[in-house]
């Protein structure tokens, strides 16, 4: 069995207008890492995927201490748009577990998340804080793209107060997203919608979105906001799960819905 190259992201340049042998750098963060840390060496091939989605394999020609020559082996394969888009809502969570599951969401085929500041958020992003917040949730989807090897990097939105939330869902409902609020007393449960969500491609819905409130619940108030706003509140299932695998479960749940996975 050949052995699984190591996945490296092709960020500045990108991949486009390359051709099996053209010469690539990987340099900045990503050539250090691989270079440095990885130790990748002449010879080694390894997988190269940039912001759109492409994919290459490439055999390093040249290792300098921070950054590895590289020539395609094969011609950049197109990025697929995979159409719903999925997407997720993440509350802010302490203890790390909301960047848990922007990881396992990533892996999970996640196409867009949207950070959270709830009214029970007990982390909360204020100032410069905003920003770096939203690089650190960036820096975790880039090293689970590469962990899964998947072809394409989820965009990460800029963080939203409840009131940006209720006219973002507002503007998703409009243009034909399905809209799903993760509630532990809601009775409706999430499968009820089996057969809109497994036809939610042939209808042209753009994406199904899913929000998970933080470790405090969802405040009565923005559950009504946002049910108003056109999302549908659901319960996933009989427990009640952490903030860090709510989302990730339900977005298990609804890949293969979708068929995804086959």
């Amino acid at each position: 069995m050949p052995a699984t190259r190591a996945a490296f992201l092709a960020l500045d340049p990108d991949l486009s207008g390359l051709r099996a042998g053209s010469a690539y750098e990987l340099r900045g963060d990503e050539g250090r890492h691989a270079a440095k840390v990885a130790r990748i060496g002449t010879g080694e091939e390894i997988l190269l995927t940039d912001e759109a989605g492409r994919q290459a394999p490439a055999v390093v020609v040249a290792a300098a201490k921070e950054s590895l020559a590289l020539e395609l082996l094969e011609d950049p394969a197109e990025g697929v748009v995979r159409l719903p888009r999925l997407a997720l809502v993440q509350a802010l969570a302490t203890g790390g577990r909301d960047e848990q599951a922007v990881e396992s969401g990533t892996e999970l085929g996640v196409d867009r998340i949207t950070p959270w500041i709830a009214r029970r958020s007990v982390s909360v992003w204020k100032g410069d804080k905003l920003a770096k917040g939203r690089a650190k949730w960036t820096q975790t989807v880039r090293t689970a793209v590469k962990q899964c090897r998947r072809a394409s990097i989820p965009v990460v939105d800029a963080p939203a107060a409840t009131a940006g939330l209720i006219e973002d869902v507002r503007e998703r409902v409009a243009g034909g997203a399905i809209v799903l609020v993760l509630h532990e007393q809601e009775s409706s449960p999430l499968l009820a919608l089996a057969e809109d969500l497994r036809g939610a491609a042939a209808s042209g819905c753009p994406e199904i979105a899913v929000i998970v409130g933080p470790e405090g619940g969802i405040a009565a108030d923005e559950l009504a906001a946002l049910r108003e706003a056109g999302a549908r509140a659901v319960l996933l299932g009989p427990e009640v799960l952490r903030s860090s695998t709510a989302g990730p479960a339900a977005l298990a749940v609804l890949s293969a819905l979708v068929g995804r996975w086959g």
